[in-house]
């Protein structure tokens, strides 16, 4: 349909050359730039991403192309985006409200903001979604308790239903056995293959923003709310054994207590990491003035985890999280690759006065 059109896929030579940095970045990146994703794995094997679209505007009572058939039930969170100037901006979350087969209707504040062609976005972890035999009867039971007051159905959804609910069972045992931290996807009718590849740009940042989270960045402050709310429904929540296995006490019973140090509190700590995001963010918006709100958002994030990550080699790592976002065009760009050090002499400087 004409929405796939608005989902570009991306070139050949920028694929090619976000690849090589995934490969570098595997190598030389620190242990901790993958600890979301890696925490995703123990959470409940490889995650599964749901991709949709919104059918029509809030005038018209808004809906999206996932609905129960692909496991998206009333009271799920899904994150919502848009595609504006060849990229997406966040518009925050939403929650379904009310689901059928192959379609649901979101509700909340950012519903009423929906527009035709928004992107939304959900994930499951493997576990979460069972095995292919548990998922197909869950929905099959499910849609004998809402007919069953109903005395006719249509036989184009039994059939789109059907096709979905056969697509996901086969999938699931290739999920399982891959053991692969992205296990898959399950597309709403309006996304095509394509259309799921020209996102990885966008999937890479949600990931890299999970990341940045887990070392301690508040993305509220140095992204927006926005950033920080699709982020958070969109990481997997924690394994029920990992919360049961871990140890209630860390302090060992026969050791003292450590001595409580005023400049290295939580509350010190955060202080200072805010004060530097404040910093960052006045001295970007000088350097990177004719960028798109979303580069600036992404120079900032760069920048905070920079002086988190302390990595060797500044420059590459640099480029390496240019090409991990969904600008992976900007590793190639000259004067992105001296703005962000030029932003950092600028806050290094300040920092020393």
């Amino acid at each position: 349909m004409a929405q796939s059109a608005s989902l570009p896929v991306p070139r050949l030579h920028v694929a090619l050359h976000s690849a090589l940095f995934w490969l570098l970045g595997s190598l030389l990146l620190p242990a901790s730039a993958v600890a979301q994703t890696d925490a995703n794995t123990k959470a409940g094997g490889g995650v599964v991403w749901y991709v949709g679209t919104v059918l029509s505007s809030a005038a018209e009572a808004e809906r999206i192309d996932l609905g129960d058939v692909h496991g998206i039930l009333e009271g799920d969170q899904l994150a919502a985006f848009r595609r504006t100037d060849n990229h997406y901006k966040p518009l925050g979350t939403v929650q379904i409200i009310e689901s059928h087969p192959t379609w649901s209707r979101p509700g909340g504040p950012v519903a009423a903001q929906l527009q035709q062609g928004d992107l939304v976005l959900g994930i499951r972890t493997v576990r979460q979604i069972g095995t292919g035999s548990d998922f197909s009867e869950a929905f099959l039971n499910r849609q004998l308790v809402r007919n069953s007051n109903r005395n006719g159905y249509s036989t184009l959804r039994e059939q789109e239903s059907a096709q979905v609910l056969r697509t996901i069972v086969n999938r699931q045992q290739r999920w399982v056995k891959q053991l692969k931290p992205v296990a898959g996807r399950i597309r709403g009718a309006s996304v095509t293959p394509a259309d799921f590849q020209s996102l990885q740009p966008l999937l890479s940042q949600i990931r890299r923003c999970q990341d940045f989270t887990a070392i301690g960045i508040p993305l509220e402050k140095c992204a927006s709310p926005q950033w920080a709310a699709v982020s958070a429904v969109l990481t997997p929540k924690p394994a029920v054994e990992a919360a049961l296995n871990a140890p209630k006490n860390a302090q060992s019973a026969t050791s003292d207590p450590p001595e409580p140090n005023p400049a290295s509190s939580p509350d010190s700590l955060a202080a200072t990491l805010n004060r530097r995001i404040e910093l960052i963010q006045q001295e970007s918006s000088v350097v990177l003035f004719d960028r798109f709100p979303e580069e600036r958002i992404l120079a900032n994030l760069i920048c905070t985890a920079i002086g988190i990550e302390n990595p060797r080699n500044e420059p590459l790592w640099i480029g390496l999280e240019l090409a991990r976002s969904q600008f992976p065009e900007l590793a190639d760009d000259r004067e992105m690759l001296q703005e962000i050090p030029e932003i950092l002499k600028r806050i290094r400087n300040a920092s020393e006065q």
